[in-house]
């Protein structure tokens, strides 16, 4: 039982090893134009071997972003039990959205339209997002922090679409995607926030302008 254990561990251990090597190379050069060849170099193994943990390139993708999910949810989960403030909840989510921005190439969101399988995963789980967003912007104009007079479905909706549009144009080739993603959220944060949320909002963006 020991040997198998350890085999197992080592397994694990392989396949987390391999899905960092990914993550960095897919984050670096955007997805096409990483091979498994070079992805079994960086973690030190043969193709074989990869090929034995991971079938095809979409299947090690899917597990990329799966392990990307799972640190998300724990980061949010570790936010919403320190604070009960719902815009602090927020930019801290956008803190580390833009830590994130910080090490992947745009490429890389123009690449995942080609994988089927990624892309329905990410939409089952934006219908997710969607719900959880709504239970916060709600929570939120009971805290006092959002307006009670906006439509919160359309406003998350429009915002949604305009960081497709950004993402599908050429504008990241002329501006860096942080300051792309700044002008989208912060554009929508001053509009719905009350003067209470406002005073929140422009406390942070001092704070990161300094």
């Amino acid at each position: 039982m020991t040997i198998i254990r350890k085999r197992r561990n080592d397994k694990a251990e392989l396949k987390q090893r391999i899905l960092s090597e990914a993550s960095l190379a897919f984050g670096n050069n955007g997805i096409r134009s990483v091979h498994m060849d070079a992805i079994a170099v960086s973690a030190g193994i043969s193709k074989r071997t990869l090929y034995e943990l991971f079938h095809d390139k979409e299947q090690l993708l899917l597990e990329v972003v799966l392990k990307h999910s799972e640190k998300m949810n724990a980061y949010i989960n570790e936010i919403t039990s320190g604070t009960d403030n719902v815009l602090e909840v927020i930019i801290s989510i956008y803190r580390y959205n833009v830590e994130e921005f910080r090490s992947i190439t745009p490429q890389f969101f123009k690449d995942l339209r080609k994988y089927p399988k990624v892309l329905d995963y990410l939409r089952r789980q934006k219908k997710q997002s969607d719900t959880e967003a709504m239970m916060y912007f709600m929570k939120g104009i009971e805290q006092g922090i959002f307006r009670a007079d906006i439509n919160f479905e359309i406003m998350h909706k429009v915002m949604g679409t305009q960081m497709d549009i950004v993402l599908d144009s050429d504008l990241s080739d002329q501006y860096p995607m942080i300051d792309l993603y700044n002008a989208v959220v912060f554009l929508h944060l001053r509009g719905i926030t009350t003067e209470k949320g406002q005073k929140i909002v422009d406390s942070f963006l001092q704070e990161i302008n300094v």
